[in-house]
């Protein structure tokens, strides 16, 4: 699915999705205007200003409290949890210090995410993305 895209060249933002991998547009620090496009096929969490490639779960059901420690540090005021193909709601225990934190949870599959992450981003909002393949 490609997204239309619109310019922001100072922050990450996602140019495409499909099942398996996601296209990021990430840009160059020192030169906003060149920013260069990265497919990711692995788990990763990103925000408008950073990207986090290595998350750990590759599943859902390998997601684990501990993973989302990482969310709470970069304090988004909400974050988009897609879970893949299919939409699979966590435990409670796994999102609830985000949302003991005040942080706002959204659980939805990965393409969802892609498109509501796109949209709060250029809205200004603190949002982070924290995707599963």
């Amino acid at each position: 699915m490609q997204f239309s895209q619109e310019q922001d060249p100072s922050s990450y933002r996602i140019r495409a999705y499909q099942a398996g991998s996601i296209d990021i547009i990430v840009p160059y620090s020192d030169d906003p205007d060149a920013a260069r496009t990265v497919t990711l096929t692995q788990s990763f969490i990103m925000t408008p200003d950073v990207l986090i490639q290595d998350w750990p779960p590759q599943s859902p059901d390998q997601l684990q409290q501990d993973h989302m420690q990482i969310l709470l540090e970069l304090q988004p005021e909400v974050v988009l949890l897609g879970t893949g193909t299919r939409l699979i709601f966590p435990a409670l225990r796994i999102t609830a210090d985000l949302m003991e934190a005040g942080i706002g949870v959204e659980v939805m599959d990965t393409a969802a995410a892609c498109r509501t992450y796109n949209i709060l981003m250029h809205e200004g909002r603190q949002v982070a993305a924290a995707l599963i393949q």
